[in-house]
């Protein structure tokens, strides 16, 4: 994650893209427990930079990789948004460009030929411009067909500005350990950029064939920055293996290739030993009935179960702290839990969860502390307003970490009860044989 930085203030940006992105920057140190963005240094300098981008997170995506930059991001969004002359102002402000459907009902070709050509000019100026190739979001990890918009906008760049013009097409890879779930891992994944002018040639006298090749290119490139989960028939089983199986790290970089590793052993086992293939998918659906079924984590077949003194020890613990707690509680909960409740009642699509869980958590933790602050300032003065405003985060911090452990203990408890269950020992068993099976 990018270390606070206040620099981008003094920048001639629009005043809207400013106010977001503060708020991105500041939802991005709060929302995910890790961020990390790899390979940063591959991106060049003092050249137009278009990121080819795989779309699994709504808004969550573009405002990733927004946070991460010095420079303002230009991105392309459907039309429809942009009817509201109001509404078109702002998102011009935002760096946003209309990209027109079929389904829009206009002519489709001459709109978008204006879009494309102002995309043109932001490269030809050594800007950033955010393509999303797959064309839509799906959660689901696996690199969908990209549409060769992105080969024409580069190629066509060099086409109006001359092929010396420094453009590159840098892949980037994002990677969610959770979709919609605050304090959980992202991972910004960046990959060697292609140099749109060693296709320049080519394209000149095979225009349709150099934009296939490109397209594909930037589709292999893609597939190594990411989890590919070809099998769609079996893909919550494949994405419960990955990421509910305990994995061997904690570090975010080493979890994403053990993630990788695994997916690679599963689809070279579904090509050389199938028949054990469909064992591990069953063991896997058996295993994550029994869990489901009990509530409990896979981890802990993994961990020998508590000993009744440990058990009990912190079940004491957490009782005697509850009330530190609960008191610590009235000064985060309501501006945490408000956006969970509003987002996941009046939002049906789960792709926009995790953006406005985000956005809105960050607008009312800042009204909410500057309420609080305020009245401390007016009733207790300029000393206790400084040592809320250093203790407010702690406190919020505490509380997380109060939780993560409450969470932990009910599941422990939860496991202790299921070992009496009639199929605990096939689920271990099925967890064991599925461990030894993806072992790096």
């Amino acid at each position: 994650m990018r270390k606070f930085w206040v620099g981008y203030w003094f920048k001639g940006w629009h005043f809207a893209y400013k106010i977001g992105f503060s708020i991105v920057i500041t939802g991005a140190r709060t929302y995910y427990r890790n961020f990390m963005y790899l390979g940063k240094e591959k991106i060049p300098k003092n050249a137009g930079i278009i990121y080819a981008i795989n779309h699994q997170n709504a808004f969550l995506d573009p405002i990733a990789v927004a946070g991460q930059t010095n420079n303002p991001i230009h991105f392309l969004a459907r039309s429809d948004i942009f009817k509201n002359k109001f509404a078109e102002k702002i998102l011009r402000q935002l760096y946003m460009l209309p990209i027109y459907r079929k389904r829009d009902g206009v002519d489709t070709i001459s709109k978008n030929q204006k879009t494309f050509e102002e995309c043109h000019d932001i490269l030809k100026n050594k800007g950033h411009l955010v393509i999303f190739p797959e064309g839509n979001h799906n959660f689901k990890k696996h690199l969908r067909s990209l549409k060769k918009g992105i080969s024409r906008i580069a190629l066509g760049t060099l086409s109006r500005h001359g092929e010396n013009t420094p453009l590159y097409i840098v892949p980037l890879g994002i990677d969610y350990e959770n979709h919609f779930s605050m304090n959980a891992d992202i991972l910004l994944n960046v990959g060697e950029p292609i140099v749109v002018k060693k296709y320049y040639h080519e394209f000149i006298n095979y225009n349709a064939e150099t934009i296939n090749k490109l397209t594909n290119k930037v589709s292999e490139l893609l597939k190594d920055l990411l989890l590919d989960i070809n099998d769609q028939e079996n893909y919550e089983e494949i994405y419960y293996l990955l990421h509910r199986v305990p994995l061997k790290s904690k570090n975010i970089i080493e979890k994403f290739k053990e993630r990788k590793n695994k997916l690679s052993n599963l689809k070279s086992l579904k090509n050389t030993d199938l028949k054990n293939y469909k064992k591990i998918i069953s063991d896997a659906k058996l295993l994550k009935s029994f869990v489901e079924n009990h509530k409990i984590r896979a981890y802990l077949f993994s961990k020998p179960p508590m000993s009744l003194f440990k058990f009990y020890l912190t079940s004491f613990l957490m009782c005697l702290f509850l009330p530190f707690h609960l008191i610590l509680l009235t000064t985060n909960y309501f501006p945490y839990k408000i956006p969970v409740w509003f987002v996941e009642k009046n939002i049906k699509d789960k792709h926009f969860h995790g953006s406005l869980k985000q956005a809105l958590g960050v607008i009312l933790f800042i009204g909410y502390w500057s309420m609080i602050l305020l009245l401390t300032l007016v009733f207790y003065g300029w000393k206790f307003f400084i040592l809320s405003a250093i203790l407010l985060p702690i406190f919020a911090k505490i509380n997380l970490k109060y939780w993560i452990q409450f969470i932990k203990l009910k599941g422990t408890w939860r496991f202790r009860k299921s070992l009496k269950h009639k199929n605990f020992n096939k689920a271990k068993e099925a967890f064991e044989n599925i461990q030894k099976n993806l072992s790096l």
